[in-house]
């Protein structure tokens, strides 16, 4: 299995832990206590969720509400005000943004915008016509709010505020938004395969996942390709390789197409990463059925099924 040689500086980046989703199987009681708490609290964040998705409604022809405090998105570093909040993005626009698909990355604990986009390689997907959309975090203790879905989440806040803006600046194409990180990446990646389905094609976390008393069905149709490096991919207690098979188990039993990558390299993204992700990015489109339902691309690594 091949991965990626990096300054001693990235993969102390990369081998990052985060804050569960929830506690892990087979946990103390403690832990089932938390588990309740966390269960709770997105009992109570789902009505505050709900609401935000009935906001959602089109306002004058934006499929993704209204429009606020925009600014022009070119490629380079870029801020943008997400209500009483100034957020920093890093964008990489294709040649021609107008019409192009969206990819959200989130960077891990402790990295930054330009890493995902450098060295997990995504910077690259804007050669094939996509708006990579990376933003920094905004300074919380396990960089994105992954735990609560409900008015307060800044990240969601953020990711509802990019794409009514995106849309009306180059009319990106609504069908074609998706999300990807590393990390504590994966896990926010993971928390808007939940949160923010409706708005989304496909999703590939790498590292990320969830358990149980933290997974809420994605509202719609919505095939996921979820990666990790085996039984070796744990960190700070976090156990990304039991949360990856669970949050697929959870997935496939609410009948959202999935497919499952164990590349057993520990907590590191694949060298292939970045490969995979243009591939299912390109063959999936916001509610159609999976053309990968009757057998996965060959181009797709072994380790893949």
């Amino acid at each position: 299995m091949r991965l990626w040689t990096l300054p001693l500086l990235t993969l102390l980046t990369l081998a990052v832990g985060c804050q569960p989703l929830s506690g892990t199987r087979g946990g103390s009681d403690d832990d089932d206590a938390a588990n309740d708490d966390d269960a709770a609290n997105d009992d109570d964040a789902t009505d505050d969720d709900d609401a935000t998705d009935d906001d959602d409604a089109t306002d004058e022809g934006n499929p993704f509400g209204e429009a606020v405090d925009c600014t022009s998105f070119q490629t380079g570093t870029m801020t943008m005000s997400v209500g009483s909040t100034s957020r920093t993005l890093e964008i990489e626009l294709p040649d021609d943004p107008e019409g192009a698909p969206v990819v959200f990355a989130w960077h891990w604990l402790g990295g930054t915008a330009s890493q995902t986009l450098d060295w997990m390689g995504v910077r690259s997907l804007a050669d094939e016509g996509y708006i990579i959309v990376a933003p920094e975090s905004s300074g919380l203790q396990f960089e994105w709010d992954f735990n609560s879905a409900g008015a307060g989440n800044v990240d969601l806040a953020l990711f509802d505020a990019v794409l009514p803006c995106l849309w009306e600046e180059y009319g990106v194409d609504a069908d074609r938004i998706y999300s990807t990180g590393m990390s504590a990446g994966g896990l926010m990646t993971t928390f808007l395969t939940m949160h923010r389905a409706a708005d989304l094609a496909a999703t590939a976390p790498f590292s990320g996942g969830a358990f149980a008393a933290s997974y809420r069905a994605p509202d719609t149709n919505l095939p996921v390709l979820v990666s990790w490096g085996g039984p070796s991919d744990t960190y700070g207690g976090y156990d990304f390789h039991g949360a990856s098979l669970e949050f697929l188990d959870m997935l496939d039993e609410d009948g959202h197409f999935t497919v499952a990558c164990d590349h057993g390299g520990g907590h590191l993204p694949p060298a292939e990463a970045v490969d995979m992700i243009s591939r299912f990015f390109a063959d999936h489109d916001r509610g159609d059925l999976s053309p990968w339902a009757n057998g996965l691309p060959t181009e797709l690594p072994a380790w893949c099924d």
